[in-house]
């Protein structure tokens, strides 16, 4: 029986045609010292590499997007070696991992060393007894790359010309405000962002990805050059023609057997995902959508004279921050959230509890939940006032899982109002639901690591109290934030 190749074609092909001469300069080199491109990688390379007539970029926003283990790192080390020996380019390379980036700045390192004289003279005379605590390659002709984690962007400098993202399906919005300007004043003037990564998993954290994903395919981001092996839809694990459809490798490197025993052991959508490249599903990962938030948001609100509040305070499960929330049951009967005040935890708790301590006695409920300062809290307090214990409630896992509950059906039948706080928001459009206890209960969990849930879980808690805990009061009165 013939061998049998993987599809050489992305399902999803968007790209501006240009001139292919610097790629075929950089394919020429590169296969004449032993690393050589499969006909898939050197077609992302001609998108990559092709130029205009005053030789820019045609593609500077590229984005890759194939199954594990196809070949991408080959791809993007052949991109790297290019632009510093054609080009004289400085680059930045990044992953997540660390692992990753030693992996890939050894092997360019290896490329000069194992050449020929005339190419390993290039490096800069520092590189002369192949140091290895350098987290850089330099050549004499000014070309460049910087090799970092995403966790350590500093010393990046302002004047790069390229920025390679690897493992893209981590990258962060802060990680990307700290990467993006440092193409602001490279000296070719010829910028280009590369990212190259999979379909997020449910721990994955980045929220880059999937919406530059989006905005490719909606078309709201049309300078974008976008090429991605997949499956539209979920499928059939033991669809052999699905793997050779996504997977460009299969049959030359990436053996058969290997895929065989992944579609026998892992989970569908896991198969799915890291296999076939299937992203559906990926969307539905936040708890609350933007359709559902954001029409939720009001300018003012009409607050009664003696209105019910409910104050809600929720530590942070890293133990990193607290949110102070408010809710208030309105005359139309529904309620108004809205965070007060936000801390890092260094600052310590007195704050909150001198904030609570005068104005306990006007608020209906006082509901204080997280591990990394609930105890501690509730002692300032009580310690102030004995009596301010019976407004206190520490919410147990019932009681929590009716909380989030509660604000999610809220959210979905337009029962709660909110004035559109960046910190609040910020924090909605980055939590996805967990379980938690027993009978389908969830909560909330971050799906980022630098932004967490709970401004989110306070603003849930401080619905569910004013729902939960109201006094028969009503007639409106003044427009105002219920903060003041």
């Amino acid at each position: 029986m013939a061998r049998r190749y993987g599809n050489q074609d992305p399902r999803i092909d968007i790209y501006n045609n240009g001139d292919i001469e610097l790629a075929d300069k950089t394919i020429e080199l590169c296969e004449a010292y032993g690393i050589k491109l499969l006909p898939w990688q050197r077609n992302i390379l001609y998108r990559w590499m092709a130029t205009d007539e005053f030789e820019k970029w045609v593609n500077p926003e590229c984005g890759l997007s194939v199954p594990r283990q196809n070949g991408k790192s080959e791809l993007i080390i052949v991109r790297i070696i290019g632009g510093m020996v054609f080009l004289g380019e400085a680059l930045v390379y990044t992953a997540q991992s660390d692992n990753t980036v030693k992996e890939i700045k050894r092997r360019v390192m290896r490329f000069f060393y194992d050449a020929d004289e005339e190419l390993r003279d290039m490096l800069t005379d520092e590189f002369d007894n192949e140091p290895k605590s350098l987290d850089y390659v330099e050549l004499r002709n000014r070309g460049r790359c910087v090799f970092r984690t995403r966790t350590r962007t500093n010393g990046l400098g302002s004047t790069n010309d390229t920025l390679i993202i690897d493992e893209a399906q981590e990258e962060t919005d802060a990680q990307q405000e700290a990467l993006l300007p440092t193409l602001a004043s490279g000296k070719s003037q010829n910028h280009q962002t590369i990212r190259a990564g999979t379909p997020p998993t449910a721990g994955s954290a980045g929220t880059v990805w999937t919406r530059t994903r989006n905005s490719v395919l909606t078309g709201k981001a049309e300078s974008y050059c976008w090429q991605e092996w997949s499956v539209e839809a979920i499928t059939d694990v033991t669809d052999e023609e699905s793997w050779y459809f996504t997977n460009p490798s299969l049959g030359y490197f990436l053996m058969i057997s290997a895929v065989r025993n992944e579609s026998a052991t892992m989970a569908t959508d896991s198969f799915n995902k890291m296999r076939l490249g299937w992203y559906a599903g990926v969307e539905s990962l936040r708890a609350i959508s933007d359709d559902q938030w954001l029409p939720l948001a009001v300018e003012g609100v009409q607050v009664p004279p003696e209105p019910n509040i409910v104050y809600a305070i929720k530590f942070a499960p890293d133990r990193s921050a607290v949110s102070l929330a408010v809710g208030v049951l309105m005359p139309d009967a529904r309620v108004h959230v809205e965070i007060i005040e936000r801390r890092q935890m260094n600052a310590g708790i007195s704050w909150l509890s001198m904030w609570l301590i005068e104005r306990w006695r006007k608020c209906n409920k006082i509901i204080i939940d997280g591990a990394a300062g609930t105890q501690l809290l509730v002692e300032e307090l009580t310690r102030s006032d004995p009596k301010i214990s019976k407004k206190i409630l520490t919410p147990n896992v019932k009681e929590a899982g009716a909380a989030y509950s509660s604000f999610q059906t809220a959210i979905e039948q337009r029962l709660l109002t909110h004035f559109n706080q960046p910190a609040l928001n910020v924090s909605v459009k980055t939590v996805k639901k967990r379980d938690i206890g027993r009978d389908g209960m969830f909560g909330y969990a971050a799906m980022n690591n630098d932004i967490q849930s709970d401004p989110t879980e306070a603003a849930a808690f401080a619905y569910y109290g004013a729902v939960r805990f109201k006094k028969d009061k009503s007639n409106a009165s003044s427009t105002q934030r219920i903060m003041l």
